[in-house]
């Protein structure tokens, strides 16, 4: 059974998306300006999180700070894109590689820039970045893998697209405080975990939406 409070918040975020769509398509905003924005944000935010540990302490603060608002700004991009096209009829031929493509070089920019910018501390960590961008490419590809064999769009797992931007932005705001209470080391540690927890979550959510794509289509 349903819950009508839960329903009526989720009608009124919606109603609010719907308002700020339309503010940005009366200012000459476009869905695929939109999406490539959101690239510069997350360039924005991995360059933050490659200097954040080698500035003083209090300019790496302010830097984690901005890379948190960087990654809410991606979020906020990506759920804008799609209300802006269809309410704006501005549903493009090529819509569907500017709402995808960009994505796969905004998380590699985010997860590059944490793993190198942690290098000073732990020098395998690019490797680690590397390896969370991968994954992360990983997940999209098996999603459009199952919308290339004729199967619905899915979905599964724990680690989409946003919840991978809301982890690295909630890390960036704990890694802030930790800079501001001059622990760099455990700042360090901090984003490494980070990262982990990423690679983990997208590995599974590589491994469930295979699955779901296997047994979909062995049943038909």
């Amino acid at each position: 059974m349903s819950d009508p409070q839960a329903s009526s918040r989720r009608a009124a975020r919606y109603e609010r998306r719907l308002a700020l769509a339309a503010w940005l398509r009366a200012r000459g905003a476009t869905p695929n300006g939109l999406s490539l924005f959101a690239v510069g944000l997350s360039a924005l935010a991995g360059a933050a999180f490659f200097f954040a540990l080698r500035d003083p302490p209090h300019y790496g603060a302010a830097l984690l700070l901005f890379a948190a608002l960087c990654l809410g700004g991606r979020i906020a991009c990506n759920r804008l894109d799609g209300v802006l096209a269809r309410r704006g009829g501005m549903v493009g031929k090529a819509g569907e590689v500017y709402s995808d493509a960009p994505d796969r070089l905004a998380d590699a920019l985010v997860f590059l820039g944490a793993g190198y910018g942690l290098t000073p501390w732990l020098p395998w960590a690019s490797d680690l970045g590397w390896a969370v961008s991968l994954l992360a490419v990983g997940t999209a590809y098996v999603r459009v893998l199952g919308l290339a064999c004729g199967l619905r769009e899915h979905g599964e797992g724990p680690m989409p697209r946003r919840t991978r931007m809301i982890a690295m932005a909630v890390a960036a705001l704990l890694a802030a405080a930790g800079l501001a209470l001059g622990q760099p080391a455990a700042v360090a540690w901090l984003l490494l975990a980070a990262l982990a927890v990423v690679a983990l979550g997208a590995a599974l959510t590589i491994a469930l939406r295979l699955r779901a794509i296997v047994r979909e289509l062995e049943s038909r």
